[in-house]
């Protein structure tokens, strides 16, 4: 690389001249990628190899963040907080709230919650000002047991609480909705999970930000978490929509409504690779890069 300085009257200027091969540059780029963004390895062979290849979810990281983001907003200090990111702005998932709604315009304006993954009360926090004139607002998080005990000693509430199981919460809170918001995915076996869960026959499902396409095989990816929200990497699913389907009809769900939350999961080639194209340096993304949306569902269970 060299330096070359030249200065005209008013003006100095100072040009870099590299050698640097385009692949190098892409190499470049890409480690500045992932420096500041989420993103995947794979796909694995199995779920195993694939948490093999990562930290797991268990990294006290993940936990000591999301305590301090929830912190931040059941004191007031943000607005909501989403994978452990605060926000200072209120925002609202509208299909996620418009159909917690609707739940509670069928059951006498009581919301009774069973949300599966759902931390420690993200979504709860995120939309309880929307809900609060409801009649009953009662929201269980299903959660690992350290973020449960994490929970119970801070943010319980009168109309949160934690438990460590799905028989547990159900029998606690009789729901009327169980909700899935981002976590049908980072379950080793999502199709089990999924299956137990319609089987109980609750009157509304509702599954939020999930990483699924028709016409896709599911695959087992590695998600690595750049250090700026926390250092960590662990096992994700790309699920395969069709199979989700066949396990909604299997048990007589009725799908109300497919929407696509905000937001998008799965590799996004970064501005500067756009840019390498645009000079005319052929950059071909690798076979495993994705742009996927997320997906979600609103399901009924039909009368007998």
């Amino acid at each position: 690389m060299r330096h070359i300085s030249f200065s005209l009257p008013g003006l100095h200027c100072l040009l870099e001249v590299t050698r640097d091969s385009p692949q190098a540059r892409q190499q470049d780029i890409w480690s500045e990628f992932r420096r500041h963004n989420v993103f995947f390895d794979g796909p694995h062979n199995d779920w195993h190899s694939a948490m093999a290849a990562s930290e797991g979810y268990d990294a006290p990281a993940i936990l000591a963040r999301a305590l301090d983001a929830t912190r931040a907003v059941a004191q007031g200090r943000a607005s909501y907080e989403r994978d452990t990111v605060v926000f200072t702005e209120r925002s609202y998932s509208h299909p996620l709230l418009a159909w917690l709604l609707y739940v509670a315009s069928r059951s006498d304006l009581r919301l009774r919650v069973v949300d599966f993954g759902g931390a420690l009360g993200s979504s709860y926090f995120q939309h309880r000002s929307a809900l609060a004139h409801l009649a009953e607002l009662n929201w269980c998080v299903v959660e690992q047991p350290h973020f449960v005990s994490a929970g119970r000693a801070e943010f319980e509430d009168g109309g949160l609480s934690f438990s460590e199981s799905l028989d547990e919460a159900v029998d606690r809170v009789r729901p009327n909705v169980v909700l899935l918001s981002g976590v049908l995915q980072y379950l080793e076996h999502p199709h089990e999970y999924l299956e137990d869960l319609l089987s109980r026959g609750v009157k509304f499902i509702l599954i939020d930000r999930t990483t699924a396409q028709f016409d896709v095989a599911a695959a087992p990816f590695v998600q690595h978490v750049p250090a700026w929200i926390y250092s960590a990497s662990y096992p994700v699913w790309f699920l395969n929509a069709d199979e989700l389907h066949d396990s909604f009809a299997r048990h007589g769900y009725e799908v109300v409504d497919r929407f696509q939350p905000a937001g998008t999961f799965g590799l996004v080639t970064p501005p500067p690779l756009q840019e390498l194209k645009s000079w005319g340096i052929g950059v071909t993304p690798a076979p495993h890069q994705h742009e996927w949306p997320y997906v979600g569902w609103f399901l009924e269970k039909l009368e007998i």
